[in-house]
């Protein structure tokens, strides 16, 4: 297109003075974005450090209770009641707030239950009418762990434990 008085190329080229302030915004706007996404991500990161640590500490609790019921199964013998004293995992040094625990599951109406004792198929000896007689005698041992900051975790379990009279 030809305008009388203006020169041909003119009219092809951008207008500097109206185009100036369009590049500053569009980098504004840009630079916001961009923060908005930064910021967001720091906030899943933190959140995401927070669920981590939460986790570490109920399988730390978890690990504490299972350690205590490895100690109460020791005890299962005969038809004696299992026993659990309370105690620690670990090394001190490991545990700069303290040392991982467990004992008998206070909330428990019964942490050690007597499930009964039933005859041992197949393991009793009739020689003449003599011989012993096997039992399975059953418990059902309930241990809390606990971590320091204040985590728990209750494990159950049943045991048996074979005995003769």
């Amino acid at each position: 297109m030809t305008h009388p008085g203006i020169e041909p190329d003119r009219l092809d080229r951008p207008n500097p003075k109206r185009e100036g302030g369009i590049a500053l915004i569009t980098v504004m706007l840009i630079l916001a974005l961009i923060s908005v996404l930064a910021v967001s991500s720091l906030e899943t990161t933190m959140r995401d450090q927070q669920v981590a640590g939460v986790q570490m500490r109920d399988r730390v609790a978890f690990q504490a209770a299972e350690a205590g019921l490895a100690a109460a199964l020791v005890s299962v013998t005969g038809s004696n009641t299992p026993t659990l004293t309370s105690g620690s995992i670990g090394v001190a040094g490991d545990y700069p707030l303290g040392q991982p625990s467990y004992q008998l599951d206070p909330d428990a109406a019964s942490p050690v239950e007597n499930l009964g004792a039933q005859p041992a198929p197949g393991m009793s000896l009739n020689i003449n009418g003599n011989g012993p007689k096997f039992q399975l005698q059953l418990w059902r041992i309930h241990v809390e762990g606990s971590e320091p900051r204040g985590m728990n975790a209750n494990v159950e379990a049943a045991a048996a434990a074979l005995w003769g009279s």
